[in-house]
Protein backbone atom coordinates (compact mmCIF):
# COMPACT_ATOMS: atom_id res chain seq x y z
CA UNK A 1 0.00 0.00 0.00
CA UNK A 2 1.10 3.43 -0.69
CA UNK A 3 2.17 5.65 1.66
CA UNK A 4 0.06 8.26 2.34
CA UNK A 5 0.79 11.70 2.08
CA UNK A 6 -0.71 14.94 4.10
CA UNK A 7 -2.43 17.29 2.26
CA UNK A 8 -2.43 20.95 2.38
CA UNK A 9 -4.88 22.90 1.28
CA UNK A 10 -7.59 25.79 1.75
CA UNK A 11 -10.54 24.32 -0.25
CA UNK A 12 -12.65 21.61 1.21
CA UNK A 13 -12.40 17.95 -0.70
CA UNK A 14 -14.25 16.98 -3.29
CA UNK A 15 -17.27 16.02 -3.31
CA UNK A 16 -17.75 17.71 0.29
CA UNK A 17 -21.08 18.50 1.44
CA UNK A 18 -22.44 21.77 0.60
CA UNK A 19 -25.20 22.33 2.83
CA UNK A 20 -23.38 20.72 6.32
CA UNK A 21 -20.53 23.22 5.34
CA UNK A 22 -22.95 26.57 4.79
CA UNK A 23 -25.08 25.17 7.90
CA UNK A 24 -21.79 25.30 9.85
CA UNK A 25 -20.66 28.65 9.07
CA UNK A 26 -23.96 30.38 9.31
CA UNK A 27 -24.46 29.17 12.91
CA UNK A 28 -20.97 30.40 13.76
CA UNK A 29 -21.36 33.66 12.18
CA UNK A 30 -24.66 33.73 14.07
CA UNK A 31 -23.33 33.06 17.27
CA UNK A 32 -19.89 35.28 16.89
CA UNK A 33 -22.67 37.93 16.16
CA UNK A 34 -24.51 36.98 19.61
CA UNK A 35 -20.81 37.07 21.74
CA UNK A 36 -20.08 40.62 19.95
CA UNK A 37 -23.98 41.63 21.66
CA UNK A 38 -23.32 39.88 24.71
CA UNK A 39 -19.74 41.38 25.43
CA UNK A 40 -21.43 44.91 25.46
CA UNK A 41 -22.85 44.05 28.58
CA UNK A 42 -19.30 44.08 30.25
CA UNK A 43 -18.09 46.66 29.42
CA UNK A 44 -17.52 49.73 32.15
CA UNK A 45 -15.74 52.73 32.41
CA UNK A 46 -12.92 51.18 33.77
CA UNK A 47 -12.66 48.49 30.93
CA UNK A 48 -13.54 50.03 27.42
CA UNK A 49 -11.75 47.31 25.35
CA UNK A 50 -14.25 44.69 26.37
CA UNK A 51 -15.56 44.13 22.84
CA UNK A 52 -12.32 44.63 21.06
CA UNK A 53 -10.80 41.89 23.44
CA UNK A 54 -13.73 39.87 22.49
CA UNK A 55 -13.44 40.49 18.68
CA UNK A 56 -10.43 40.05 18.57
CA UNK A 57 -10.00 35.92 20.80
CA UNK A 58 -13.53 35.18 18.37
CA UNK A 59 -11.94 35.48 15.30
CA UNK A 60 -8.67 33.75 16.15
CA UNK A 61 -10.79 30.67 17.25
CA UNK A 62 -12.71 30.78 14.46
CA UNK A 63 -10.18 31.26 12.06
CA UNK A 64 -7.94 28.69 13.76
CA UNK A 65 -10.90 26.13 13.72
CA UNK A 66 -11.76 26.70 10.34
CA UNK A 67 -8.65 25.42 9.30
CA UNK A 68 -8.39 22.53 11.68
CA UNK A 69 -12.05 21.40 9.69
CA UNK A 70 -10.22 21.79 6.38
CA UNK A 71 -7.27 20.06 7.19
CA UNK A 72 -9.18 17.05 8.41
CA UNK A 73 -11.96 17.30 5.79
CA UNK A 74 -8.18 16.65 3.48
CA UNK A 75 -6.58 14.05 5.70
CA UNK A 76 -8.62 12.13 7.87
CA UNK A 77 -8.33 8.38 7.42
CA UNK A 78 -8.84 5.23 9.78
CA UNK A 79 -5.26 4.11 9.08
CA UNK A 80 -3.85 7.53 10.22
CA UNK A 81 -6.37 7.25 13.46
CA UNK A 82 -5.01 3.63 14.12
CA UNK A 83 -1.35 4.85 13.66
CA UNK A 84 -1.74 8.00 15.96
CA UNK A 85 -4.61 7.29 17.81
CA UNK A 86 -2.95 5.66 21.02
CA UNK A 87 -0.33 8.71 20.98
CA UNK A 88 -3.30 11.44 20.68
CA UNK A 89 -4.89 10.16 23.83
CA UNK A 90 -2.01 9.91 25.55
CA UNK A 91 -1.59 13.56 24.75
CA UNK A 92 -5.03 14.35 25.85
CA UNK A 93 -4.39 12.99 29.38
CA UNK A 94 -1.40 15.16 29.96
CA UNK A 95 -3.26 18.02 28.62
CA UNK A 96 -6.45 17.44 31.15
CA UNK A 97 -4.30 16.62 34.07
CA UNK A 98 -2.44 19.84 33.65
CA UNK A 99 -5.58 21.82 34.43
CA UNK A 100 -5.53 20.68 37.64
CA UNK A 101 -2.56 23.16 38.20
CA UNK A 102 -4.65 25.71 37.43
CA UNK A 103 -7.18 28.09 39.79
CA UNK A 104 -11.21 26.51 39.62
CA UNK A 105 -14.01 28.22 37.48
CA UNK A 106 -16.96 27.58 38.32
CA UNK A 107 -16.40 25.01 40.60
CA UNK A 108 -14.35 23.33 38.27
CA UNK A 109 -10.63 23.03 36.98
CA UNK A 110 -11.03 22.18 33.59
CA UNK A 111 -9.20 24.77 32.10
CA UNK A 112 -5.55 25.73 30.90
CA UNK A 113 -4.94 29.61 31.24
CA UNK A 114 -2.52 31.35 28.58
CA UNK A 115 -2.66 34.97 29.99
CA UNK A 116 -6.14 35.92 28.33
CA UNK A 117 -6.43 32.73 26.56
CA UNK A 118 -8.25 30.19 28.19
CA UNK A 119 -8.43 25.98 26.27
CA UNK A 120 -10.09 22.86 27.44
CA UNK A 121 -9.08 19.86 26.57
CA UNK A 122 -11.42 18.13 27.32
CA UNK A 123 -13.65 19.19 24.77
CA UNK A 124 -11.66 17.95 22.23
CA UNK A 125 -11.93 14.14 24.38
CA UNK A 126 -15.57 14.15 22.94
CA UNK A 127 -14.48 14.03 18.99
CA UNK A 128 -11.28 11.41 20.23
CA UNK A 129 -13.62 9.17 22.06
CA UNK A 130 -16.17 8.49 19.22
CA UNK A 131 -12.90 8.47 16.44
CA UNK A 132 -11.21 6.00 18.83
CA UNK A 133 -14.87 3.65 19.30
CA UNK A 134 -15.20 3.98 15.69
CA UNK A 135 -12.16 2.57 14.21
CA UNK A 136 -11.51 -0.67 16.84
CA UNK A 137 -14.98 -1.66 15.36
CA UNK A 138 -13.59 -0.89 11.83
CA UNK A 139 -10.23 -3.13 12.87
CA UNK A 140 -12.80 -5.72 14.20
CA UNK A 141 -14.60 -6.07 10.97
CA UNK A 142 -16.09 -9.44 10.21
CA UNK A 143 -13.59 -11.33 12.48
CA UNK A 144 -14.24 -12.92 15.22
CA UNK A 145 -12.86 -11.28 17.47
CA UNK A 146 -14.72 -11.12 21.58
CA UNK A 147 -16.26 -7.61 22.43
CA UNK A 148 -13.00 -7.41 24.91
CA UNK A 149 -10.92 -7.26 22.07
CA UNK A 150 -12.74 -4.76 20.12
CA UNK A 151 -13.36 -1.92 22.82
CA UNK A 152 -10.57 -2.41 25.12
CA UNK A 153 -8.67 0.60 24.13
CA UNK A 154 -11.47 3.05 23.54
CA UNK A 155 -12.52 1.31 26.95
CA UNK A 156 -9.47 2.05 28.92
CA UNK A 157 -9.13 5.64 27.61
CA UNK A 158 -12.73 6.58 28.53
CA UNK A 159 -12.02 5.40 32.51
CA UNK A 160 -8.37 7.47 32.57
CA UNK A 161 -10.48 10.83 31.57
CA UNK A 162 -13.43 10.07 33.50
CA UNK A 163 -11.51 10.02 36.73
CA UNK A 164 -9.58 13.10 35.78
CA UNK A 165 -12.92 14.58 34.93
CA UNK A 166 -14.19 13.70 38.12
CA UNK A 167 -11.07 15.47 39.78
CA UNK A 168 -11.47 18.70 37.31
CA UNK A 169 -15.44 18.26 39.45
CA UNK A 170 -17.02 18.79 35.37
CA UNK A 171 -19.63 16.77 35.52
CA UNK A 172 -21.48 18.24 32.43
CA UNK A 173 -18.40 17.24 30.22
CA UNK A 174 -17.95 13.50 31.81
CA UNK A 175 -21.94 13.17 30.78
CA UNK A 176 -21.21 14.20 27.59
CA UNK A 177 -18.34 11.90 27.09
CA UNK A 178 -20.07 8.94 28.51
CA UNK A 179 -23.52 9.26 26.63
CA UNK A 180 -21.54 9.57 23.68
CA UNK A 181 -19.43 6.39 24.20
CA UNK A 182 -22.12 4.76 25.06
CA UNK A 183 -24.09 5.68 21.64
CA UNK A 184 -21.46 5.25 19.70
CA UNK A 185 -20.67 1.90 21.37
CA UNK A 186 -24.81 0.59 20.40
CA UNK A 187 -24.06 1.84 16.80
CA UNK A 188 -22.13 -1.48 15.30
CA UNK A 189 -23.78 -4.48 14.78
CA UNK A 190 -21.42 -7.30 15.45
CA UNK A 191 -22.66 -10.54 16.45
CA UNK A 192 -19.87 -10.23 19.69
CA UNK A 193 -21.12 -7.14 20.73
CA UNK A 194 -25.34 -8.06 21.07
CA UNK A 195 -24.85 -9.43 24.47
CA UNK A 196 -23.02 -6.69 25.91
CA UNK A 197 -24.89 -3.90 24.35
CA UNK A 198 -27.92 -5.13 25.68
CA UNK A 199 -26.36 -4.77 28.83
CA UNK A 200 -25.54 -1.54 28.40
CA UNK A 201 -28.98 -0.31 27.14
CA UNK A 202 -30.19 -1.80 30.51
CA UNK A 203 -27.92 0.32 32.16
CA UNK A 204 -28.74 3.24 29.98
CA UNK A 205 -32.13 3.14 31.63
CA UNK A 206 -31.54 2.40 35.07
CA UNK A 207 -29.05 5.74 34.91
CA UNK A 208 -32.13 7.35 33.32
CA UNK A 209 -34.09 6.44 36.30
CA UNK A 210 -31.90 7.37 38.41
CA UNK A 211 -31.21 11.13 37.05
CA UNK A 212 -35.29 11.41 37.44
CA UNK A 213 -34.84 9.84 41.26
CA UNK A 214 -31.93 12.40 41.87
CA UNK A 215 -34.54 15.33 41.27
CA UNK A 216 -36.79 13.75 44.68
CA UNK A 217 -36.45 15.09 47.68
CA UNK A 218 -34.37 11.83 49.06
CA UNK A 219 -32.62 11.92 45.66
CA UNK A 220 -31.51 15.65 46.42
CA UNK A 221 -30.53 15.04 50.49
CA UNK A 222 -28.65 11.71 48.70
CA UNK A 223 -26.28 13.66 46.51
CA UNK A 224 -26.03 16.84 48.13
CA UNK A 225 -23.59 14.51 50.56
CA UNK A 226 -21.78 13.24 47.51
CA UNK A 227 -18.21 15.29 48.58
CA UNK A 228 -16.72 15.30 44.62
CA UNK A 229 -20.44 16.43 43.54
CA UNK A 230 -21.57 18.26 46.78
CA UNK A 231 -21.85 21.29 44.00
CA UNK A 232 -24.27 19.58 41.62
CA UNK A 233 -27.03 19.26 44.34
CA UNK A 234 -27.71 22.04 43.96
CA UNK A 235 -28.18 22.51 40.35
CA UNK A 236 -30.27 19.20 40.95
CA UNK A 237 -32.46 21.38 43.50
CA UNK A 238 -32.65 24.58 40.65
CA UNK A 239 -34.51 22.44 37.92
CA UNK A 240 -37.05 21.75 40.49
CA UNK A 241 -37.55 24.85 41.49
CA UNK A 242 -35.11 27.83 40.87
CA UNK A 243 -37.31 30.46 42.73
CA UNK A 244 -36.74 28.56 46.42
CA UNK A 245 -33.58 30.63 46.19
CA UNK A 246 -33.93 33.57 43.71
CA UNK A 247 -31.02 35.63 45.58
CA UNK A 248 -28.72 32.70 45.86
CA UNK A 249 -27.82 29.73 43.83
CA UNK A 250 -30.92 30.09 41.89
CA UNK A 251 -30.07 33.65 40.83
CA UNK A 252 -28.76 32.64 37.29
CA UNK A 253 -31.13 29.78 36.69
CA UNK A 254 -34.05 33.06 37.63
CA UNK A 255 -32.18 35.68 35.28
CA UNK A 256 -32.43 33.52 32.23
CA UNK A 257 -35.75 32.52 32.19
CA UNK A 258 -36.59 36.48 32.62
CA UNK A 259 -34.62 36.71 29.37
CA UNK A 260 -36.57 33.87 27.59
CA UNK A 261 -39.92 35.20 29.02
CA UNK A 262 -38.88 39.30 28.10
CA UNK A 263 -37.94 38.39 24.93
CA UNK A 264 -41.64 37.40 23.63
CA UNK A 265 -42.25 36.41 20.35
CA UNK A 266 -40.05 38.95 17.94
CA UNK A 267 -37.41 39.97 20.89
CA UNK A 268 -36.22 43.50 21.85
CA UNK A 269 -33.80 43.77 18.70
CA UNK A 270 -30.46 43.07 17.94
CA UNK A 271 -28.33 44.62 21.05
CA UNK A 272 -31.24 45.36 23.23
CA UNK A 273 -31.20 42.92 25.91
CA UNK A 274 -31.42 44.33 29.53
CA UNK A 275 -30.08 40.66 30.81
CA UNK A 276 -26.51 40.95 30.19
CA UNK A 277 -25.78 44.06 31.92
CA UNK A 278 -24.21 42.25 34.90
CA UNK A 279 -27.85 40.21 35.35
CA UNK A 280 -26.41 37.25 33.63
CA UNK A 281 -22.33 36.43 34.57
CA UNK A 282 -22.38 33.94 31.96
CA UNK A 283 -24.07 35.49 29.07
CA UNK A 284 -21.71 34.69 26.42
CA UNK A 285 -21.44 30.98 27.48
CA UNK A 286 -23.89 29.22 29.42
CA UNK A 287 -26.82 31.57 29.05
CA UNK A 288 -26.28 33.00 25.59
CA UNK A 289 -29.92 30.69 24.15
CA UNK A 290 -31.45 33.38 27.22
CA UNK A 291 -29.79 36.55 25.25
CA UNK A 292 -30.75 35.13 21.35
CA UNK A 293 -34.54 34.98 22.69
CA UNK A 294 -34.70 37.66 24.15
CA UNK A 295 -33.33 40.00 21.28
CA UNK A 296 -34.77 37.92 18.38
CA UNK A 297 -37.02 36.62 19.93
CA UNK A 298 -38.59 33.04 18.39
CA UNK A 299 -36.56 33.77 15.51
CA UNK A 300 -33.64 33.75 16.52
CA UNK A 301 -33.81 30.34 18.32
CA UNK A 302 -35.06 29.16 14.55
CA UNK A 303 -32.27 30.23 13.07
CA UNK A 304 -30.05 27.73 15.74
CA UNK A 305 -32.85 24.88 15.46
CA UNK A 306 -32.78 24.79 11.16
CA UNK A 307 -29.20 24.97 11.51
CA UNK A 308 -28.49 22.44 13.57
CA UNK A 309 -31.61 20.34 11.85
CA UNK A 310 -30.31 20.30 8.56
CA UNK A 311 -26.22 19.67 10.03
CA UNK A 312 -28.05 16.35 12.11
CA UNK A 313 -30.26 15.35 8.88
CA UNK A 314 -26.82 15.59 6.67
CA UNK A 315 -24.93 13.33 9.07
CA UNK A 316 -27.25 10.46 9.32
CA UNK A 317 -28.35 10.84 5.88
CA UNK A 318 -24.65 9.86 4.81
CA UNK A 319 -24.55 7.62 7.49
CA UNK A 320 -27.50 5.20 6.22
CA UNK A 321 -25.71 5.05 2.80
CA UNK A 322 -22.50 3.19 3.84
CA UNK A 323 -21.76 -0.13 5.01
CA UNK A 324 -18.95 0.76 7.42
CA UNK A 325 -19.49 0.40 10.74
CA UNK A 326 -16.69 3.05 11.52
CA UNK A 327 -18.45 5.57 8.95
CA UNK A 328 -21.62 5.25 10.74
CA UNK A 329 -20.13 5.75 14.25
CA UNK A 330 -18.42 8.71 13.05
CA UNK A 331 -21.29 9.96 11.72
CA UNK A 332 -23.98 9.67 13.81
CA UNK A 333 -22.10 9.85 16.94
CA UNK A 334 -21.16 13.75 15.50
CA UNK A 335 -24.69 14.29 15.46
CA UNK A 336 -25.25 13.02 18.95
CA UNK A 337 -22.66 15.59 19.99
CA UNK A 338 -24.30 18.37 18.75
CA UNK A 339 -28.15 17.13 19.58
CA UNK A 340 -26.78 16.38 23.23
CA UNK A 341 -24.84 19.86 23.55
CA UNK A 342 -28.36 21.55 22.15
CA UNK A 343 -30.56 19.26 24.89
CA UNK A 344 -28.22 19.70 28.03
CA UNK A 345 -27.93 23.70 27.02
CA UNK A 346 -31.24 24.05 26.28
CA UNK A 347 -32.80 22.41 29.09
CA UNK A 348 -30.60 23.84 31.55
CA UNK A 349 -31.68 27.24 30.72
CA UNK A 350 -34.83 26.56 30.45
CA UNK A 351 -35.38 25.27 33.74
CA UNK A 352 -36.00 21.61 32.40
CA UNK A 353 -33.26 19.76 34.05
CA UNK A 354 -30.18 20.67 36.19
CA UNK A 355 -27.52 23.06 34.65
CA UNK A 356 -24.36 21.40 33.37
CA UNK A 357 -22.41 23.47 31.72
CA UNK A 358 -22.29 22.59 28.52
CA UNK A 359 -21.76 25.55 25.67
CA UNK A 360 -24.05 25.53 22.98
CA UNK A 361 -22.36 24.30 19.99
CA UNK A 362 -21.31 27.13 17.47
CA UNK A 363 -23.05 29.65 19.22
CA UNK A 364 -21.70 30.04 22.84
CA UNK A 365 -18.57 31.71 23.35
CA UNK A 366 -15.30 29.38 24.09
CA UNK A 367 -12.64 28.55 21.63
CA UNK A 368 -12.48 24.97 22.27
CA UNK A 369 -15.84 23.87 21.86
CA UNK A 370 -15.83 26.10 18.47
CA UNK A 371 -12.61 24.22 17.46
CA UNK A 372 -13.67 20.50 18.56
CA UNK A 373 -16.83 20.92 16.94
CA UNK A 374 -15.26 21.75 13.87
CA UNK A 375 -12.73 19.61 13.92
CA UNK A 376 -15.20 17.33 14.18
CA UNK A 377 -17.16 18.61 11.08
CA UNK A 378 -14.38 17.90 9.35
CA UNK A 379 -13.37 14.45 10.03
CA UNK A 380 -17.04 14.07 9.08
CA UNK A 381 -16.88 15.93 5.54
CA UNK A 382 -13.72 13.67 5.02
CA UNK A 383 -15.80 10.61 5.11
CA UNK A 384 -18.60 12.08 3.04
CA UNK A 385 -16.54 13.37 0.46
CA UNK A 386 -15.02 9.41 0.08
CA UNK A 387 -18.85 7.81 0.57
CA UNK A 388 -19.62 10.52 -2.36
CA UNK A 389 -16.65 9.35 -4.25
CA UNK A 390 -17.44 5.81 -3.68
CA UNK A 391 -21.37 6.26 -5.54
CA UNK A 392 -19.47 7.66 -9.01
Amino acid sequence: MAKQKWKLSLKMPRKYDFWLHLSSLVLILFGSLMILSTSVGSTSQSDTLVVARVVFKQTVFVIIGYFMMIFLANNFTMLRVRKLGKLIGIILIVACLSTLAFTAAGGSKAWIRLGPISLQPSEFVKVFMVVMIAVSIEVAGRRNFDWWTMIKTPFLFLCAFALILILQRDLGTLVVIGMLSIISFLIPSHKNLRKIQRLVKIGLTVGCVGVLFFMTPPGLELVSKIPVFSHVGTRFANAVNPFLDPYGVGYQNVQGLVGIASGGLMGKGIGQSQQKFGFLTQADNDFILAIVIEELGIFGLAIIVIGYTIIIQRLFHYAYRTKSEGYKIILIGTAMYIFLHFFLNVGGVGGLIPLTGVPLLFISSGGSALMSIMCAIGISQAIIAKIRRQGE
